[in-house]
C-alpha cells in the first residue's frame, strides 16, 4: 500500500510539472497575479523583513513537530511563533501595507490557536496549510530579509489539492504525512 502511494505521489507531481509548463506557454507577459506579487514585494523596511524572518524561523519548530507526526509538540511550539510574531513592529508599516499585514496576522493568529488547542494532526495540519499559505505570502511581500527560504509542494495533501510548507533546506521532509510520505513533494520555489 505504502508503494502505491509514492507511486501516487510521483505521478502527481509529474501532472503538477507538466501542467505548469502548459500553463505558462505562449505568454508573453507576467500573469496579473504575478504582478501584484512582484508590485507588492520588498514593501517593507529592513527592520521589517528581519521580524517577519524570525516568524518563520520560529515556526520551523511547528514545522518539524508535523513532519514527526507529534501533536503534542506541534501544540507547544506554537508559544514561540506568538512571540515572534508579537515583536513584529507594525508601525513600520503604512497604508496597503499595513492592511495586508493585518490580514495575515488574522490568519496567522486563527490558525495558530487552531493547533495549540488541538490534539488532533489532521486538524493541526489543515490549520498549519492556511498559517503557511499566509506567512508564504507575507514573506513574498513584504521579503525575507535576505535569507533563502525553500517553498516545498505536496500535492496529495489538502485531499489532493495540494499545500505548501516553507524550510531553510531543499531536502524534502513533508509536514502534512510525516513518515508516512515524507519525501512526497518538491521545491517549487525560493522565496527572497
Amino acid at each position: 500500500m505504502k508503494s502505491k502511494t509514492i507511486i501516487l505521489c510521483l505521478i502527481l507531481l509529474g501532472e503538477v510539472t507538466f501542467a505548469q509548463h502548459d500553463h505558462s506557454a505562449g505568454h508573453s507577459t507576467t500573469p496579473a497575479h504575478k504582478k501584484k506579487e512582484t508590485a507588492h514585494s520588498h514593501r517593507a523596511r529592513p527592520e521589517f523583513q528581519l521580524q517577519l524572518q524570525q516568524v518563520f524561523i520560529a515556526s520551523l519548530q511547528l514545522n518539524e513537530a508535523l513532519v514527526s507526526s507529534n501533536a503534542a509538540n506541534a501544540s507547544a511550539s506554537i508559544n514561540e511563533v506568538k512571540a515572534a510574531i508579537s515583536k513584529v513592529d507594525v508601525n513600520l508599516l503604512r497604508d496597503e501595507a499595513l492592511m495586508d499585514w493585518l490580514t495575515y496576522l488574522k490568519t496567522f493568529n486563527e490558525n495558530l490557536d487552531i493547533i495549540s488547542s488541538s490534539t488532533d494532526l489532521a486538524t493541526q495540519r489543515k490549520a498549519f496549510l492556511l498559517f503557511t499559505d499566509s506567512l508564504s505570502k507575507s514573506l513574498k511581500t513584504f521579503g525575507t530579509g535576505g535569507l533563502g527560504i525553500y517553498q516545498g509542494h505536496c500535492p496529495m495533501a489538502n485531499n489532493n489539492e495540494g499545500a505548501h510548507w516553507l524550510s531553510l533546506s531543499k531536502e524534502i521532509r513533508n509536514p502534512y504525512f510525516g513518515e508516512e510520505m515524507l519525501s512526497c513533494g518538491k521545491i517549487k520555489e525560493v522565496i527572497r
